[in-house]
């Protein structure tokens, strides 16, 4: 176990970059629990909560109130306490000596602004930030700083002066603001995507150390991503934190280590190196290779059962993974694919892959978490299909992010399919052929 902290501890040490990825149980950690139905609840919200009945905080955004004043008033209480008047826990201040002087980044899914407010400015809030504001009717309005904002309405809600006046409104045109969380007009901060994308592509064939905190082993969106980087990345490292739930695949387990223990314990024996009692796991000594004979066996196998679907696939020995983002006004060109190919939704909106198989056929898949509307997290394309991805703007992301595994030993062509003969061999997708091909 000991030998386990310094191996972590090491790993941190001689990264080139640090990938910090987060969720809810950070949140939960620094004392900011939205599932939690306790005095806290009553604390924050006081009459309210007598007057609604809430659940947890997380029900307050979800709650179809009388009135605009009323759930202003109750989104005002919430982020005054956890965030307007947020300083900088012990945790977050452990973790920025952690990271020391190296290059980072913070992946998110909390919207607490938290990482932003304690100086880790480096971040992608991928599910928004309460402390924004959104127009209500048109989603190409500019996002709004609502800190101040807030304030003011907390502070005229204290001394009963709050009035149907300070309802905060687009400039633009007048219209209600929401928060800017996930839905019809949630709006992604398009200059961090830009920044993590740059981040990703200038690191993930370096010594990159991926630092899970507090996300469960069903996280679609940043565990199972993030990990597929450090499958396709031999130099990579992983470290996931997490009380009582860990999960590690197989094919990076040998350079990854879990702790399932609270936050704070992990960072104290990760700065310190010495065991303060929580349960490790990991690294796991490496496994032989498969032959090529034992390798092509099993690709046969799983082809019985899993014809064209499979998730995680882009997560095995000897693959380099692919990320490719797209938006409404730039979707990707047909190209064909020489070699089977797993594809992953990432995060944004959903994607829609356009597929031309070699027999004759046209489907499409869409590429999302919602399986409710028909969306898979993972999809295998084989060879010899054409295929195009387009952003579906679903959820106001204002694009789409997928990943691909690619054989590393695999040929970098990329194949481009004469427009008139696709058209010829699908003439009833004539029109969708030229919009996604590039012109002759």
């Amino acid at each position: 176990m000991n030998n386990s902290i310094k191996i972590a501890k090491k790993w941190m040490n001689e990264a080139d970059a640090v990938l910090i990825t987060a969720s809810n149980g950070f949140s939960i950690s620094e004392g900011l629990n939205l599932f939690a139905n306790d005095q806290k609840l009553k604390e924050v919200l006081g009459e309210l909560q007598d007057k609604y009945h809430f659940q947890n905080l997380l029900s307050v955004f979800g709650f179809k109130f009388p009135n605009e004043l009323e759930q202003w008033r109750a989104y005002a209480r919430i982020i005054e306490f956890y965030s307007i008047n947020y300083e900088s826990s012990d945790l977050m201040q452990n973790l920025k000596r952690m990271i020391d002087k190296r290059p980072y980044f913070v992946w998110t899914s909390n919207v607490d602004h938290h990482f932003d407010l304690a100086g880790l400015e480096n971040n992608l809030e991928v599910e928004g930030n309460w402390l924004e504001g959104v127009c209500s009717q048109d989603k190409d309005h500019e996002v709004v700083d609502l800190k101040n904002i807030l304030h003011q309405i907390y502070t005229k809600d204290q001394i009963g002066q709050l009035t149907e006046s300070d309802i905060p409104k687009c400039s633009e045109c007048g219209s209600s603001l929401k928060l800017n969380l996930p839905g019809d007009f949630f709006q992604m901060n398009q200059k961090k995507v830009t920044k993590f994308s740059d981040f990703l592509q200038k690191y993930q064939d370096k010594n990159l150390l991926v630092l899970e905190l507090g996300i469960g082993p069903r996280n679609e969106m940043i565990k199972a991503p993030s990990m597929q980087l450090v499958a396709g990345n031999g130099k990579s490292h992983f470290i996931t934190i997490n009380k009582g739930e860990l999960y590690i695949p197989d094919v990076i387990a040998e350079r990854s280590i879990g702790f399932s223990t609270s936050i704070d314990t992990a960072f104290q024996e990760l700065l310190t190196g010495k065991n303060l009692g929580g349960q490790i796991q990991g690294p796991a000594k490496p496994k032989p290779k498969p032959t090529p004979e034992q390798q092509k066996k099993e690709d046969e196998t799983i082809k019985l059962f899993y014809p064209s679907y499979m998730v995680d696939r882009s997560i095995r020995p000897g693959e380099l993974t692919m990320y490719l983002t797209v938006d409404s006004k730039h979707p990707s060109h047909f190209h064909l694919l020489q070699e089977g190919q797993p594809w992953m939704y990432s995060l944004g909106n959903s994607a829609i892959a356009h597929c031309f198989t070699k027999d004759g056929q046209y489907y499409q898949v869409k590429l999302g978490l919602d399986k409710t509307k028909g969306q898979v997290h993972g999809f295998y394309f084989d060879a010899g299909t054409f295929i195009a991805f387009e952003d579906a703007e679903d959820n106001g992301a204002g694009f789409s992010q997928i990943s691909a595994g690619l054989a590393s030993n695999g040929d970098t062509r990329i194949m481009i399919p004469k427009v008139d003969k696709l058209i010829e061999a699908f003439p009833k997708k004539k029109k969708l052929i030229n919009r996604l091909s590039i012109p002759d």
